[in-house]
C-alpha cells in the first residue's frame, strides 16, 4: 500500500491495482472496498469525515462521500490531457507567444500520448477546494468538490515540466515539491504560487511541520532540511544513511516521525539537530503513515499496512548527527 488517511473514525489506505482497504478499529482490521479502477493509486486525503479524495496512475481522481465506503471516478488522464489543451490553447489566443506557443504543442503532445501520466499529490483545503499534482508538471484545481477540474499550470513556474510529487498545506500556507528540489509556495490558498530558493537539487517527496511552527522537507537519499521561516531559508540536517525519506508527519507529543525506503522510523523533537533511527521487527518500504493514538502508528508499506507501537521499537542509534 502506498498511503493512509483518516476518514473520521476509520482508516483508509490505497495502493497498486486500484487497491482500497478501510478499518473502523485503528489499523487492527481492514476490509476491501470496491473501486472503478484497477490502476496505482498513490495518494488518498479526507478533508472531512466523509469527503475524500484518492489519486493515481492513468491521471485518475477518484471521491468518496460517505467516509472510503464506496468511490466514484471523478477525472481520468483523457479528460485531463483535454482539459490541459484547452487551457493552452485559450492562453495562446489571448497572449499569442512563444511560450504559449510550446505549451499548445505540449498539451498536444500530452493528449496524443494517452493517459499514461500519474498524479502524485492531493489536497483539499475543504471539501470544495482541491489541487492536484503529478508528473510532468500536471496541476489541476477544483472550487466545486471535483464536479470539474481546471488547469493550473500557468500558476507554477515550472518551464522544464518537473515531477510534482506532493502538496501540502503547514498552517495557512500551501505548498508544492517535487523533482531537483522544486520547491513552490502559495499564501492565498492556491491562487498564486511564488518559487522558493530550494536548498535541495534532488527530489523531494515531502514536506512536514515541527514543533514550534518549523518545517522539513525531505526527499532522496536521505536528504533534509529544516526552516523556522516559512520555507524563505533552510539549514540542512545530517543524516548518516543515504535512504531515501519517503514520507513524515508531526506526531501529538511534538515529535517530527520520518520513514524512509528501508523500513527505518525516525524520530525527533528537535528535527534541525538530528533523529533518532528506530527499526521494524520486518523492515519493508515504508510509504506512509499516521498517527491512531499516542505512540501508536498505522504504516503503510510494500508489506500492505501495519499497526506499530513507537515505544517497542529498537533504537539503533541514539542520535544522529
Amino acid at each position: 500500500m502506498l498511503d493512509v488517511s483518516r476518514a473520521g473514525n476509520a482508516l483508509v489506505a490505497v495502493g497498486e491495482r486500484g487497491f482500497i482497504l478501510r478499518s473502523e478499529d485503528d489499523g487492527q482490521s481492514w476490509n476491501q472496498v470496491d473501486t472503478p479502477v484497477s490502476v496505482t493509486l498513490t495518494r488518498v486525503v479526507f478533508p472531512t469525515p466523509d469527503q475524500g479524495w484518492a489519486v493515481g496512475h492513468a491521471g485518475v481522481v477518484l471521491h468518496s462521500s460517505d467516509g472510503g465506503r464506496s468511490w466514484k471516478l471523478q477525472l481520468d488522464g483523457r479528460q485531463a490531457a483535454q482539459t490541459v489543451l484547452e487551457a493552452a490553447e485559450k492562453r495562446f489566443e489571448q497572449e499569442p507567444n512563444a511560450l504559449n506557443e510550446k505549451r499548445v504543442s505540449s498539451a498536444r503532445s500530452l493528449l496524443e500520448d494517452g493517459p499514461d501520466k500519474p498524479f502524485l499529490g492531493v489536497h483539499f483545503i475543504d471539501a470544495t477546494h482541491g489541487i492536484v499534482v503529478g508528473a510532468y508538471g500536471l496541476a489541476f484545481s477544483t472550487n466545486d468538490g471535483g464536479n470539474t477540474w481546471y488547469s493550473i499550470e500557468e500558476r507554477l513556474d515550472n518551464p522544464a515540466a518537473m515531477h510534482l510529487y506532493g502538496i501540502q498545506q503547514i498552517d495557512d500556507k500551501l505548498f508544492i515539491f517535487g523533482e531537483q528540489g522544486l520547491l513552490l509556495r502559495s499564501n492565498d490558498r492556491g491562487t498564486t504560487f511564488e518559487t522558493l530558493t530550494s536548498p535541495a537539487t534532488g527530489t523531494l517527496f515531502g514536506l512536514v511541520p515541527t514543533s514550534q511552527h518549523g518545517l522539513l522537507a525531505f526527499g532522496l537519499r536521505g536528504k533534509s532540511y529544516f526552516s523556522n521561516d516559512a520555507g524563505d531559508s533552510w539549514q540542512p540536517v545530517a543524516n548518516p544513511s543515504p535512504i531515501t525519506i519517503t514520507a513524515g508527519t508531526l506526531l501529538s507529543d511534538g515529535r517530527t516521525l520520518l520513514v524512509d525506503e528501508s523500513g527505518r522510523l525516525l524520530t525527533s523533537k528537535e528535527p534541525q539537530h538530528g533523529f533518532t533511527a528506530l527499526t521494524l521487527e520486518e523492515p519493508s518500504y515504508l510509504t506512509g503513515l499516521i498517527e491512531v493514538g499516542t505512540g501508536k502508528l498505522v504504516l503503510s508499506s510494500a508489506r500492505g499496512v501495519t499497526r506499530v507501537n513507537l515505544d517497542e521499537l529498537n533504537r539503533s542509534t541514539t542520535r544522529e548527527q
